[in-house]
């Protein structure tokens, strides 16, 4: 699995064609030998705005925020900016994509993807004759 920062700066502050400027979220990645964990910091999000897809081993998380006004009130000064967030990786067949999880809670994604069967570590027992 690839999870190397190539092409990060790239894809910061990009605008999307809607007008949100998407941002790399910060994520800390952790391994055991059965799964990867990517936990993803998405301040300002709600769970409905965020968007997991796996494509061709390309695994892209996408949130945008939604910014309403308060039922029955006119805006008078708009400050904040609708904003995104967007993060690639590649999975190099590394990782079993039937498989993955998603928690949200408190503006962090969690991913839990457990690695395919000829990924995982494997002890070998030591026989003596």
């Amino acid at each position: 699995m690839d999870l190397t920062k190539k092409n990060e700066q790239e894809n910061a502050n990009v605008e999307s064609t809607r007008g949100y400027y998407y941002y790399v979220p910060s994520t800390d990645i952790y391994e055991t030998s059965e799964e990867y964990k990517l936990i993803f910091d998405l301040p300002g999000i709600e769970k409905e705005d965020i968007n997991v897809k796996v494509e061709k081993d390309i695994l892209t998380v996408t949130a945008e925020s939604k910014k309403n006004a308060p039922d029955c009130y006119e805006c008078l000064r708009n400050e904040i900016d609708f904003y995104g967030y967007q993060r690639s990786f590649n999975l190099n067949k590394a990782v079993d994509n039937g498989k993955i999880g998603a928690d949200f809670s408190d503006g962090v994604l969690t991913l839990s993807m457990p690695k395919k069967e000829e990924q995982k570590t494997k002890e070998i027992q030591i026989k003596v004759a």
